[in-house]
């Protein structure tokens, strides 16, 4: 049910076109750009009101769309969360990959397995991309099953990843989950990083605290804050602990924790 003061209105009557155009196979993306402009407020005012998820999708489905959480994303923050995300990716992959805590987790066994198979530069930078983000939460000693489920089902409230082979070209799967609901597939796991971490700005969900380090480590780079939050340094023995990262600046719209 739509809420009273929209009904018969001209916000009403570009949200049935968003929902029309929403189930064709050839979208007016111009158009659509311009009627989720338009109908920003609205939707804001939604989700600061805290009106369920369902809601909000039934009302604004193209939020669906990676590009245009994306875009929803840029509109709240003037950010490109995607390309920013696929430069932190290019910087930190090899250090995270290298730190000793995660030698021995299972991510990076099944990542040291598939790169044997594999000689082309671009896939085994491919699965080394997927293999660092996904290890992210394990670098910050935070809970991965609020980050991503690795081959099993989607067990967390808040926005987590469902992610199946990772490293089969072929079959591997990227998901974003809220609500244990699939929100859109990804083409990679960049890509599904990206909208993990923008899904938390664009519906306004608080931040467990259990994943807050990791994402507050992304933020804090997306953001482009004057003191990023740093990777814990690599230690040369498995005896000491590694550093966990000090932040010291807050990005311009921080997370909400819980």
């Amino acid at each position: 049910e739509k809420p009273a003061h929209l009904k018969g209105s001209a916000m009403d009557l570009h949200i049935k076109w968003l929902n029309q155009e929403y189930m064709k196979t050839q979208r007016n993306w111009e158009e659509v750009d311009n009627r989720m402009n338009v109908t920003i407020e609205i939707r804001r005012k939604m989700i600061s009101d805290k009106a369920p998820l369902k809601d909000i999708l039934r009302l604004f489905p193209f939020l669906r769309c990676p590009y245009q959480l994306f875009r929803e994303f840029q509109l709240l923050t003037h950010m490109d969360i995607y390309k920013k995300t696929v430069e932190i990716l290019e910087i930190y992959s090899e250090n995270i990959l290298s730190l000793y805590v995660v030698r021995n987790n299972p991510i990076n066994i099944m990542l040291q397995e598939n790169l044997k198979q594999h000689t082309e530069e671009d896939v085994l930078k491919y699965m080394k991309t997927t293999a660092a983000c996904l290890l992210l939460p394990e670098v910050f000693g935070d809970d991965s099953s609020l980050f991503a489920a690795v081959n099993e089902e989607v067990k967390a409230v808040t926005p987590v990843l469902e992610v199946k082979n990772p490293f089969n070209m072929n079959s591997c799967v990227f998901a974003l989950y809220i609500e244990r609901e699939e929100l859109a597939q990804f083409d990679d796991c960049t890509m599904a990083l990206a909208a993990l971490v923008a899904a938390f700005h664009v519906f306004d969900i608080p931040c467990p605290k259990r994943i807050h380090r990791t994402l507050n480590f992304l933020e804090s780079l997306v953001f482009e804050v004057r003191n990023p939050a740093a990777l814990p340094t690599p230690v040369k023995t498995g005896l000491e602990a590694p550093k966990l990262p000090v932040f010291d600046g807050a990005p311009s719209t921080p997370l909400r924790s819980i």
